[in-house]
């Protein structure tokens, strides 16, 4: 498939997308890097349970669950196993973990009766999860009052939600919105990237993705990407899409790149309004990433390009990271977590490379190890 810049769209093998965008539902396997990004989803669940409720007795059954987790996909048909292929990883992983089993409560977006093959798909792929204490919950056609209902009923801590729009109809239809108005609410978007970036300046879905980005931006988007590159067109879509999530009432973003052969083909997008959130995704998204630049991930899955780009970096991200803090926290006492606190947000490092950035003054003797914490010289 080539779009009218000539920039070729690579697909999966036996997938096929319709005219609305929505894949073909004679999928039998999830593609490689759907099947990274419902792994990624599914740790993050994983991590927020040991993070908040590790220490924590378990709910009583008779309670409500304390995280919730809302599946809402926007396109025609849950048949195929890359629509499905979340909803799977999940499932597996609350039926394996003790602290997800008790605590989580799903709710999931199905046609129900209205199509009970594709019903009857999405049942099974939740299999995993029959011995969770909490039953799940299936959402049917205009699911938001329902959800809404359920939400307000059960208060949960907090509720992780991921929306996948399928095709240009299901951008438009306002459920990442509706999402972020609630309270203690985790998003994770998904943006098939090949279809955005062709809809991108195509006016038979301009009012879906008018929808989508507000028609300012989209207009000013479609007349920016007009002669840009394929990386330059990448760049300008996602910080559309940054900048519409912030808009709308995300106060931390972060972007997580998915590739098959290449080139990108899906945006996952995690949007929150507290911090706390925004720093659990950014390790666990670090341990998905395939790339890095000595140890600071570059927040993408391309298996391909982890394989074969043995070139040597321009800079050297640890490098930069320990001089900055060497000019910038020079006769300051600080561990690694102050500094990690007050200075990853924005920025691509985790912990780990506060941790090591540190070790790195220390060993050039530019910083003096005064127990658990460091004395920055220079």
């Amino acid at each position: 498939m080539r779009s009218r810049y000539g920039s070729a769209t690579l697909l999966p093998e036996g997938v096929r997308v319709h005219k609305d965008g929505r894949m073909s539902p004679t999928e039998s396997i999830a593609s490689p890097y759907v099947a990274a990004r419902a792994q990624a989803i599914a740790a993050y669940l994983r991590a927020w349970a040991y993070e908040v409720l590790a220490e924590a007795p378990p709910t009583h059954p008779a309670l409500p669950p304390r995280l919730a987790y809302v599946d809402l996909y926007g396109g025609a048909s849950r048949r195929a196993a890359n629509s499905r292929a979340v909803l799977a990883a999940v499932a597996s992983t609350a039926g394996e973990d003790p602290i997800l089993r008790s605590e989580l409560g799903l709710i999931v977006h199905t046609p129900g009766p209205q199509d009970p093959d594709i019903d009857a798909a999405v049942r099974s792929a939740l299999e995993p999860s029959e011995g969770l204490i909490h039953r799940t919950e299936f959402i049917g056609q205009h699911p938001w009052a329902r959800i809404d209902s359920r939400l307000d009923a059960i208060r949960p801590l907090a509720t992780v939600a991921h929306v996948d729009p399928g095709g240009y109809a299901g951008l438009g239809a306002g459920d990442v919105w509706r999402c972020l108005r609630r309270p203690q609410v985790e998003l994770f978007l998904t943006l098939r990237y090949p279809l955005i970036n062709m809809g991108a300046s195509n006016p038979g879905v301009a009012r879906h993705l008018d929808a989508f980005w507000g028609e300012r931006r989209a207009s000013s988007l479609r007349t920016a990407l007009y002669g840009l590159s394929p990386q330059a067109r990448l760049e300008r879509i996602t910080e559309a899409c940054i900048d519409r999530l912030r808009e709308r009432g995300a106060e931390h973003v972060l972007v997580f790149r998915l590739s098959d052969g290449h080139r990108c083909q899906e945006l996952l997008l995690h949007a929150s309004r507290e911090l706390a959130p925004y720093t659990r995704a950014k390790e666990v998204l670090a341990r998905h990433s395939t790339g890095e630049n000595q140890g600071v991930p570059d927040y993408s899955w391309d298996p391909v390009a982890a394989r074969y780009d043995h070139s040597l970096p321009i800079t050297r991200a640890l490098d930069a990271l320990a001089d900055e803090l060497g000019r910038t926290l020079a006769n300051q006492v600080v561990t690694p977590e102050e500094v990690h606190r007050r200075h990853h947000v924005g920025r691509p490092y985790v912990l780990q490379n506060y941790r090591d950035a540190l070790e790195q003054l220390a060993a050039q003797g530019r910083a003096l190890r005064l127990g658990a914490r460091l004395r920055i010289l220079r």
